[in-house]
């Protein structure tokens, strides 16, 4: 009989545990915050300053939108974010320094948009935010967006071509000649180029300039030969130039307007010091003026060009106070920031965010890159499976890149796919008629990753 009662008793006993000692469902990993919150807000303002503070050629990424946002909070204080942004080029370039809200975005027909995968730490007891790494791919609309709705709009050409260059050194010619500077600049880079029939073929550049050692009272028959100053020393600059020839009075037209920028910092121990600003351009004679309403209430100014010649300069000098990210402590735990901003060829096809080549050879500022040159920017290892993520919390693991640092934050591997969130993608920051179609609708699902507890 005591046989039989034991093994009751037994039976009782690991039933009594099983209910006792449910399992626990461990919290997820990662969280996926409202789009629209202020504070995903500021972490994508900031994100964007560090991308183009880190940049040296190109223009100035704005904001379009937040497509997606996962949260990582750390066992130590702060939070890792892991941001999708669609973003824009804006007209200012990046040695303006200026901060993208500071900037205006670019008329319907240059709209140049894509995606910025962007991680950013955030610490803000410790006054920490960093950018560990960033990978913004970009390309022009299609000439087949907005034809439709602006057919005599200017077409895009490549920078290259030596008609665009030509344009370029003739406009600069005119500044040289009645600018104010003390020396003689000469053309860095072709960055945008177009071309539109207006009285006759025109052609339309923007290019960014040095400052040589030729003084602007030597008669120079190509400025191209002077020697540029050292870059602590010369202004650069970027400019704006036309050429018109008129086929109605047989006459060219030349216009250029220059923003001059200080000589830049000093890449060390200089962050937040930003470089003045100086405007010089000709009159504006709005009666000779090309302009071609867009459909949303303004016009776009396109094309000028004046048939006076005198120069009028304005001179400006602004001073900006460093973001947050350049007041923060650095910890000498956090690695450097590593990233590119890629902007692809234009294409005469319909293009979107959805066909968007993830790497290929592209033309950063107007110049081509070639296939060879352009090495993409090593990433951390992918990880698979529960072990890893464990490892991750608990500081041990076998892969590089998964041990949390003694006092830095936990980064993952940019996540494959964004969470779902009713609240993403955000509102739109602009309206862009072109723009809107070509963007994903809606981010895709993908399974939480759970947290392992010990």
């Amino acid at each position: 009989m005591s046989l039989p009662v034991l093994l009751l008793f037994g039976i009782q006993l690991l039933c009594s545990w099983a209910v006792s000692h449910p399992a626990v469902e461990p919290p997820p990993l990662l969280h996926a915050p409202a789009c629209n919150d202020s504070a995903i807000e500021a972490a994508a303002d900031l994100a964007l300053r560090q991308i183009n503070a880190n940049q040296r050629e190109g223009y100035v990424l704005g904001l379009y939108r937040i497509f997606s946002v996962q949260e990582h909070p750390q066992k130590i204080t702060g939070s890792v974010f892991y941001l999708t942004l669609d973003v824009v080029e804006t007209e200012c370039h990046v040695l303006s320094r200026r901060l993208w809200k500071d900037c205006k975005n670019r008329d319907l027909h240059q709209t140049v948009f894509g995606q910025c995968k962007a991680t950013l730490y955030i610490n803000k007891p410790r006054r920490i935010v960093h950018l560990y790494s960033y990978e913004c791919t970009l390309q022009p609309v299609p000439s087949s967006s907005f034809l439709r709705i602006c057919p005599d709009c200017p077409v895009p050409g490549c920078p290259t071509e030596p008609k665009y260059l030509e344009t370029a050194a003739v406009s600069l010619a005119k500044f040289n000649k009645e600018s104010e500077q003390a020396h003689q600049f000469s053309v860095l880079n072709v960055t945008k180029a177009s071309m539109q029939w207006v009285v006759g073929p025109s052609h339309f550049v923007e290019f960014t300039v040095q400052e040589t050692s030729c003084s602007k009272n030597e008669s120079i028959a190509d400025v191209s030969k002077c020697k540029p100053l050292s870059s602590d020393l010369a202004h650069t600059g970027l400019c704006k130039g036309s050429v018109v020839n008129s086929q109605i009075d047989h006459h060219q037209f030349v216009s250029i307007s220059c923003e001059i920028y200080d000589p830049q910092a000093p890449a060390h121990g200089e962050r937040g010091k930003h470089p003045g600003r100086r405007t010089e351009k000709p009159d504006q004679d709005d009666d000779e003026s090309h302009e071609h309403p867009d459909h949303h209430g303004r016009k776009e100014n396109h094309h000028k060009h004046p048939h006076k010649h005198e120069h009028k300069h304005e001179h400006r000098h602004e001073h900006q106070h460093p973001s947050p990210s350049e007041a923060s402590h650095f910890s000498p735990h956090l690695e450097k920031t590593v990233g590119w901003v890629k902007v692809l060829p234009a294409k005469k096809e319909n293009v979107s965010l959805h066909t968007l080549p993830e790497k290929q050879s592209e033309h950063i500022d107007g110049k081509p890159v070639p296939p060879e040159k352009a090495k993409p920017v090593p990433a951390p290892p992918h990880t698979h499976g529960v072990a890893d993520v464990k490892k991750l919390h608990t500081g041990r693991s076998e892969k590089p890149g998964l041990t949390k640092p003694a006092t830095g934050p936990a980064i993952l591997p940019f996540p494959e796919g964004p969470l779902q969130s009713d609240a993403c993608p955000g509102e739109p920051k602009f309206v862009n008629s072109i723009l809107l179609p070509l963007l994903p609708r809606n981010p895709v699902k993908i399974a939480v990753l759970p947290q392992q507890t010990e």
